[in-house]
C-alpha cells in the first residue's frame, strides 16, 4: 500500500534541531515537494523559510506580505525574507 498525500503540514519543524538535522529536514521537504507535494510550513526560522517557494507574512491574523522564489537562491531569498521582517518589525506597510 502506498500512501502519497497531496499536502504535508509542518508546525515549526526544525525549532528543536540541530543545524545538521534541521538542514536534511529542509533538504527532505524540498524534495517532497518536487515529487509534486505541497508542503505547509509555519516557521519563525528565516533559514527554514528561505528554502521555500512561497513565504506568507502574516500579522494580526492577516496576510502582510508575501515573497515569491522565482529563481533566487537560498542565500537571496533569505535576504528578502530578512529585508521584509525589518520593514514589519518598523511597523512599515510594504
Amino acid at each position: 500500500l502506498s500512501i502519497k498525500p497531496q499536502l504535508s503540514l509542518a508546525d515549526e519543524p526544525t525549532v528543536a534541531l540541530d543545524s545538521r538535522a534541521s538542514d536534511e529536514l529542509l533538504n527532505l521537504f524540498t524534495q517532497i515537494n518536487q515529487s509534486g507535494q505541497t508542503v505547509l510550513m509555519v516557521t519563525h526560522s528565516v533559514k527554514a523559510a528561505s528554502s521555500a517557494k512561497r513565504v506568507l507574512f502574516i500579522k494580526d491574523g492577516d496576510v502582510f506580505h508575501q515573497l515569491y522564489r522565482g529563481n533566487l537562491s537560498n542565500e537571496q531569498m533569505y535576504q528578502k525574507i530578512s529585508d521584509t521582517l525589518t520593514v514589519l518589525e518598523a511597523g512599515g506597510d510594504e
